[in-house]
C-alpha cells in the first residue's frame, strides 16, 4: 500500500478564503528527497504563490492540516497532526531492513527481523555508523 497524506493551509486573503492542498505520495517524496520538504513553501509553488507576497505571508502563518491517511502513514496521524519526523524516521529504517533483508535471511535464518527487536536495533546502529564512518 503506498504511504501518501494530504496536507493543507486554509487563511484569509483579501477577502476571500483559500485552502490550497497537495496530496503527496509520501514514498516518491522520501526516494526523491529523502525527507519531506517544507509543505508550506511547496503548497506555494504548488498554488502560484510568491514567496515575496503578503499572501504567502498569511500562508505561512497557518498550521498545516492533514487528512486522508493511507499505509503506515495512518499510525503517525492523530486529529489532523502528522508526525513528519516520526514518519521520516520509520520510513528510513523500513528502506535500510530491506536492504539488508537478504543478508539477514542469508546469514541468519531470519525471515522477519522485527521478531527481534535488540538484534534490529544494532543492525541500524551498525549500518549508521558505516554511514558515518
Amino acid at each position: 500500500m503506498t504511504n501518501k497524506i494530504t496536507a493543507a493551509i486554509e487563511f484569509s486573503f483579501k477577502g476571500q478564503t483559500l485552502k490550497p492542498s497537495v496530496k503527496l505520495d509520501l514514498d516518491a517524496v522520501m526516494k526523491q528527497h529523502g525527507t519531506i520538504p517544507p509543505l508550506h513553501s511547496l503548497l506555494a509553488t504548488l498554488h502560484n504563490i510568491d514567496s515575496y507576497s503578503y499572501e504567502y505571508e498569511m500562508l505561512e502563518a497557518e498550521d498545516i492540516i492533514f487528512s486522508d491517511p493511507g499505509g503506515v502513514a495512518e499510525q503517525f496521524f492523530n486529529n489532523s497532526k502528522f508526525d513528519q519526523t516520526g514518519f521520516e524516521k520509520y520510513w528510513h529504517e523500513s528502506n535500510v531492513l530491506d536492504k539488508l533483508n537478504q543478508i539477514i535471511k542469508t546469514q541468519l535464518d531470519i525471515d522477519d527481523i522485527h521478531q527481534h527487536p535488540a538484534l534490529k536495533n544494532v543492525l541500524l546502529a551498525a549500518y549508521e555508523f558505516g554511514k558515518k564512518a
